[in-house]
């Protein structure tokens, strides 16, 4: 089942929609969950698990029944600058739980006080083990650990698959960066104006398996904005994506629902949910870059049972953009356009600017 739901991934990476963020993160972080246990706690629950769970420094391995290792890689530094809260992941090994027949780890961020990852020959998940379905008759007792597992050469072959069809897309953007953004593996790299650098890594891979979808993720560069200074990145996870804004002065985050287009005099972006494999709060997000930060000018909030979706097709000029709207799943949608005038934003029904 492994390796169907590994093809699966491929074939969503392949598609452009394939990625993790912890819990469906942008752009809403989700709660931190309280009282992370203290290191010396966490060495003691290691120690006694028999060699079926480690820490190498700033990363978790367990080892799944299958004899394959399970790694898992705190993200609390992104280059020179600590990550930024949504896009943080820290793990802590809290023990056995023979009653629900797993692990139970602390994840931060998520929603979930606890979370119990299953010893068994079924896909790699984690599930909130308030969720968890307990196993009928006595508890599992503590297994040996099982033989190691040889490595898996398909997830070389899915790395190099990802690798080459990345590049189709990102390498040329990366040149137009002129050294403002660099590709190394897993890791992208921007350049800040102070000098420090801003560095996102894929949590694709975890040890010998691929990593569950909760925490599956990787970011694609999508170019500067036209002024220069924000770097644009495409963040996908969990079969959607999302888009990220970088101040190059700052180092600073904003989280769009999708990769934004700019307007002509530069002073603001649009961006917009075209896809709803996530559940997103806004459909339709207008910003305004003239600040200090980039913040919400105006934005189009879903409605109860409301599928509608505006697809982004450019700026006429600078208060004028051009949309296509209609349910997610219409093979057609209507032409629309968003306005501003003295009144604010609005929606025509028309695509005109009168």
């Amino acid at each position: 089942m492994r390796r169907l739901a590994l093809a699966a991934l491929v074939l969503a990476v392949a598609a452009g929609i394939a990625g993790a963020a912890l819990w469906l993160s942008p752009p809403e972080p989700p709660p931190v969950a309280p009282q992370t246990p203290d290191i010396k706690d966490e060495a003691t629950a290691l120690t006694a698990s028999n060699g079926l769970s480690w820490r190498n420094e700033g990363s978790l391995s367990l080892r799944l029944k299958s004899g394959e290792i399970l790694t898992l890689t705190d993200r609390m530094a992104c280059g020179d600058l600590p990550c930024p809260k949504e896009l943080s992941a820290r793990y802590r090994y809290l023990g056995w739980d023979g009653a629900n027949g797993g692990y139970d780890l602390q994840v931060t961020p998520s929603p979930a006080p606890k979370m119990l990852l299953p010893y068994s020959d079924d896909d790699v998940i984690l599930i909130d083990v308030r969720h968890a379905e307990r196993l009928s008759g006595a508890p599992l007792a503590l297994p040996a650990p099982p033989p190691a597992a040889e490595p898996d050469e398909s997830l070389s072959e899915w790395l190099t698959d990802i690798t080459n069809g990345r590049n189709q897309g990102e390498a040329p953007l990366i040149a137009a960066s002129h050294g403002k953004a660099a590709r190394q593996g897993t890791q992208l790299k921007l350049a800040l104006s102070d000098g420090h650098n801003l560095i996102l890594t894929d949590d694709l891979v975890c040890g010998q398996v691929a990593c569950p979808q909760q925490i599956f993720r990787s970011y694609d560069y999508a170019g500067l904005s036209p002024d220069g200074r924000f770097h644009v990145v495409e963040e996908h996870w969990n079969e959607a994506n999302a888009a990220i804004l970088v101040d190059t002065r700052s180092g600073g985050v904003s989280f769009l629902l999708g990769v934004p287009k700019f307007a002509p005099n530069g002073q603001r972006a649009v961006a917009s949910v075209t896809d709803l494999a996530w559940s997103a709060p806004r459909r339709l997000e207008v910003w305004s870059l003239s600040g200090a930060a980039p913040g919400i000018e105006f934005s189009l909030s879903a409605k109860d049972e409301d599928d509608t979706v505006y697809e982004v097709l450019g700026w006429s000029d600078s208060d004028h953009v051009r949309l296509r709207r209609g349910p997610w799943a219409a093979e057609q949608r209507n032409p629309a356009m968003l306005a501003h005038d003295g009144g604010g934003w609005h929606l025509e029904a028309a695509d005109s600017t009168n």
